[in-house]
C-alpha cells in the first residue's frame, strides 16, 4: 500500500516474525536488514521532509504501526468522490473498531513497534542472542535521565536471562559507541531515539556492522519494559485507543497531545486533500 509517497508492505505478525528470526539465524549474508514502523505522524512528516522520506524508503521492511493508517487504506481503496469519502469517515472508523479482522486480511495486520520489540527480546532471551539498545540523550528531561540510571537493572529484572548492551546517544561520543556496537557480539540493534533520529542512526552504521543481523527503530518501546511509561491495557490496544490512554499517562502530556492532534485531525485532512503523484 502507498501512503502519500511511502510504500508500506502488507504483513502479518506471524509471517514477519518468521522472516526476521530466519534471517537472524542466517549468517551467510553480508548485511543485516532494517525494520521501520511508520504511523500517521511519521507519514505526515514525509510530506514536508523529503530527506526523511528517502531514509524510510531504504528500509527492508516498512510495517503499519498506527490504527489511523487504516482510514487511509480505506479511503485510498475507494473510488468515490472526495466529498463522499469525507462523509464515509464514520463508517471507516466503525470498521476499525468492529471489523479489524476484515481490514487486517485486506491490508495486512497492524505491526505495533512495542509488540514486535517484545517478541524479538523474548526470542533473543530464549536463544541467548545479545542485543544492543541505543537510547536518546535528553539532559533537559530530568525524569528520563533518572530512568536511564536504573534502565539496565530494571530491564534485567524484566528479562533475567537477556544479554544486552545499553548505550545513551551523547553526540560528543557518537563514533565511540558506534564502534563499540560494531565490535560487540550483538545481533539485534534497537534504536529508541524518536522519529527520524532513530532511522538515521540505523542507516549511519548499518553497512559498518556485519555482526548486527536486525536493525529496528522502535521509539519508546523499552520505556514500557522499565516502567518509565505505562503501556495501555489490552482492551485499549485492541480497540485502537492506546493513544487515548497515553494522553493521561505519558510523562510529557503536552507533547503527546500534539502528536494525537496530528494523527487524528491533520492526518485525515491531508489524506482527503492529497493528490497522487
Amino acid at each position: 500500500m502507498k501512503i502519500f509517497q511511502l510504500k508500506i508492505w502488507k504483513h502479518s505478525y506471524k509471517n514477519l516474525f518468521t522472516q526476521l528470526t530466519d534471517y537472524l539465524q542466517n549468517n551467510q549474508t553480508e548485511k543485516g536488514i532494517s525494520v521501520f514502523t511508520p504511523n500517521p505522524e511519521i507519514c505526515l512528516k514525509t510530506l514536508e521532509d523529503r530527506d526523511f522520506l528517502w531514509v524510510l524508503s531504504q528500509a527492508d521492511y516498512l510495517t503499519s504501526d498506527g490504527i489511523g493508517l487504516y482510514i487511509w487504506y480505506q479511503i485510498n481503496n475507494s473510488y468515490f468522490p472526495k466529498i463522499i469519502k469525507f462523509f464515509l469517515i464514520p463508517y471507516y472508523i466503525f470498521n476499525i473498531l468492529f471489523r479489524k479482522k476484515m481490514l487486517y486480511e485486506k491490508y495486512g495486520e497492524r505491526i505495533c513497534g512495542s509488540d514486535l520489540t517484545r517478541w524479538l527480546v523474548e526470542y533473543a532471551q530464549a536463544h541467548k542472542i545479545r542485543i544492543a539498545i541505543l537510547d536518546p540523550y535528553f539532559p533537559q528531561d530530568r525524569e528520563k535521565c533518572e530512568s536511564q540510571k536504573t534502565f539496565q537493572q530494571k530491564l534485567q529484572k524484566k528479562f533475567p536471562e537477556l544479554l544486552f548492551d545499553f548505550y545513551i546517544q551523547d553526540f560528543t561520543s557518537k563514533e565511540w559507541f558506534y564502534q563499540k556496537i560494531c565490535d560487540s557480539d550483538a545481533k539485534i540493534f534497537f534504536a529508541t531515539l524518536g522519529m527520524k533520529k532513530q532511522e538515521i542512526a540505523v542507516l549511519d552504521i548499518l553497512d559498518e556492522c556485519p555482526n548486527i543481523r536486525l536493525w529496528l527503530a522502535v521509539g519508546s518501546s523499552f520505556d514500557y519494559f522499565t516502567g518509565f511509561q505505562k503501556r495501555a491495557p489490552k482492551i485499549f490496544r485492541d480497540a485502537g485507543f492506546e493513544w487515548l490512554y497515553r494522553i493521561f499517562t505519558s510523562p510529557n502530556k503536552l507533547k503527546r497531545l500534539g502528536r494525537i492532534y496530528q494523527a487524528l485531525i491533520v492526518f485525515p485532512i491531508k489524506v482527503l486533500m492529497y493528490k497522487n503523484k
